[in-house]
């Protein structure tokens, strides 16, 4: 009888295994998370020229005389006076932050490609996520509820009773 398994045992075996590969999946997203994150804070912190300086600041604003063209990729002077004040300013010292305020001062807060992540506008990055996290846990919860329930288990008693029957 010591080496028979019970249906508890079996069951708790099975939900242990269960949760030990939750577990790991659970693990594997968190490192390759880790891993992402890690990886562009790598990136992101390499010298540039000033140039790709240059480039990544205009890629980040509007043309003020375009429409739906980024003040990098626009040949119109107007674009090419932009590129130029944020070379200047570079040169100068600025951060992006500080070229930035300027041209939203100078040409208004529709002259930046992506809000700013504060304040009221700071909304339109959080909203999202917990949209996204909300639909994953509602997700997970229907999933529970949707496992089909645990085959019954029958005594010795029970099978006796049941063989009995379909013998009879």
């Amino acid at each position: 009888m010591g080496d028979e398994a019970t249906p508890a045992t079996t069951r708790l075996a099975r939900k242990g295994a269960r949760l030990g590969r939750l577990g790991l999946l659970w693990l594997a997203m968190v490192v390759a998370l880790g891993a992402a994150l890690g990886y562009d804070a790598l990136a992101s912190h390499h010298p540039q020229s000033l140039d790709q300086r240059v480039a990544a600041i205009a890629n980040q604003v509007r043309c003020p005389s375009c429409e739906d063209e980024t003040a990098e990729h626009s040949a119109t002077q107007t674009a090419a006076a932009v590129r130029a004040t944020i070379r200047q300013r570079l040169l100068a010292g600025q951060s992006q932050a500080q070229i930035e305020a300027y041209l939203e001062s100078r040409y208004g807060p529709g002259i930046l490609l992506r809000p700013p992540a504060g304040g009221l506008t700071g909304l339109v990055w959080v909203l999202p996520v917990a949209a996204a996290v909300a639909a994953l846990g509602v997700l997970a919860v229907a999933f529970r509820r949707w496992r089909p329930a645990p085959a019954a288990t029958l005594s010795d008693e029970e099978r006796a009773l049941l063989d009995q029957a379909r013998r009879g």
